[in-house]
């Protein structure tokens, strides 16, 4: 197993949620702070292809307590999941690096 095919395994799982983000780099602080969603990157995988380290951060002040109580609500009424979270700069939830 290669980077790129544990990569492609997010992307097909996660690629079509409006709050996730793959990328190809390791997360930093700056690509988080202040959003709403959560983003993961710089995805290595041991030569012997039996380890697989993964990066991921999200703003614990939204998308770890505020973000997703509105979420859980929203799903545990009926309404629509992302109903008042922003979601702009989500757009396109796999990075193009």
């Amino acid at each position: 197993m290669k980077a790129t095919d544990v990569k492609e395994l997010y992307e097909e799982r996660y690629g079509n949620e409006k709050l996730i983000t793959i990328g190809k780099d390791v997360v930093e602080l700056s690509q988080i702070e202040g959003k709403h969603g959560w983003r993961v990157g710089g995805i290595q995988v041991h030569s012997s292809g039996k380890r697989v380290v993964v990066t991921g951060g999200l703003d614990n002040l939204l998308k770890g307590a505020a973000t997703q109580c509105v979420q859980n609500l929203n799903l545990s009424l009926g309404l629509d999941e992302y109903a008042g979270i922003p979601t702009e700069g989500h757009e396109s939830t796999v990075d193009g690096e």
